[in-house]
């Protein structure tokens, strides 16, 4: 099932303010998006095609230079800030590479060099301070994970991780089974950037991908008899529920609870593509929602839209012009593979 509806003027609701009904089993998500044309004058956007799934992102730009005169720009993807902090469950593609959303970007076809600046900061007295150069010099990976970073402090000597941890670097957690997980507490910011000469008077083709950071639910919250008239708003906002979707949604939860979750179950992901303000208008904007399975239900805020395969949704509008994310919220169900037999 899928449900569209006409885009709304109204900025789309932030992740940070979507409160799920309850607090089981939830991951967070990094939120990227477009590529960022930084000082590109007259340049303008020709064509942008989108493709969203759970599994991947891919964006197909046209850029145009309508002036006689070559311009040289920069192209920026801004990476979503990564927290450390114990205890928190973000969805995080990579998390031991400093990558961490596999990003990737051609040119015409053709494979160029992009640079990631990353950067990571504690607060300190109120104020960000950075902590890259201390890092580095220990041999500590800039992403703040423990994917990243075990190894590297396993390495160190125990008095320097001491030191650390009262240096507000690392919090030190001690498990029921007696090991213990340093987690780092530092904020690291990224983005990659590449200088590109577009031609005058010519079209260029820039392709990007990168593997989406996904928030979630192990069990439905949309569908719940729990969730209230201001969480089924909030709902409607983001991701353009309707009515016809609730119902459906509902009969999917007593579905998956008929027998306790043993045979069957249903859970929720939901992915937001991120439109930086200030875009303009885009010549045409081709967007394509693939939920992957016929059975998965999946909502969006869209017009224009049109049912393309068993799977996916495509939507074509001339002289768009932005001004919300883009959010996909996603049902899934499947059997449960360690199923109980029958009594």
């Amino acid at each position: 099932m899928i449900v569209m509806r006409t885009l709304s003027l109204a900025l789309a609701l932030l992740a940070a303010t979507f409160l799920p009904v309850r607090a089981d089993d939830t991951d967070a998500s990094l939120n990227a998006g477009n590529l960022v044309l930084d000082r590109g004058g007259a340049i303008t956007l020709v064509a942008e095609d989108l493709h969203l799934s759970e599994q991947g992102v891919r964006t197909d730009y046209r850029f145009r230079n309508p002036t006689d005169a070559d311009i040289e720009a920069t192209l920026v993807f801004p990476m979503p800030d990564i927290v450390g902090a114990p205890g928190t469950a973000v969805s995080i593609p990579e998390p031991a590479q400093a990558n961490f959303l596999a990003f990737d970007a051609t040119v015409d076809g053709r494979t160029v060099p992009w640079q990631l600046e990353q950067h990571a900061f504690l607060m300190r007295d109120g104020q960000p301070a950075e902590v890259s150069d201390d890092l580095e010099g220990l041999g500590i990976p800039l992403v703040p994970t423990v994917a990243a970073t075990a190894v590297p402090l396993r390495l160190l000597p125990e008095r320097r991780r001491l030191a650390l941890i009262a240096a507000g670097f690392l919090d030190r957690q001690v498990h029921e089974d007696g090991t213990i997980s340093d987690v780092p507490l530092w904020t690291l910011t990224s983005r990659f950037r590449h200088r590109q000469v577009f031609p005058a008077g010519k079209e260029v083709a820039i392709r990007q991908s990168f593997t989406p950071s996904l928030g979630g639910r192990s069990s439905l919250a949309f569908g719940s008899p729990d969730l209230g008239p201001t969480q089924m708003a909030r709902y409607s906002e983001r991701f353009c529920t309707d009515p016809t979707f609730a119902r459906s949604a509902q009969t999917l939860y007593r579905r998956s609870s008929a027998d306790g979750s043993r045979s069957f179950e249903a859970y929720e992901q939901y992915l937001t593509y991120v439109v930086p303000a200030g875009v303009g208008a885009i010549g045409t904007f081709r967007l394509v929602v693939d939920k992957g399975d016929p059975a998965t239900m999946v909502a969006f805020c869209g017009s224009n839209l049109r049912k393309t395969g068993p799977t996916t949704v495509e939507m074509v509008v001339k002289d768009f012009v932005p001004h919300r994310d883009i959010d996909v919220l996603f049902l899934k169900s499947a059997p449960r593979v360690s199923a109980w037999p029958p009594l």
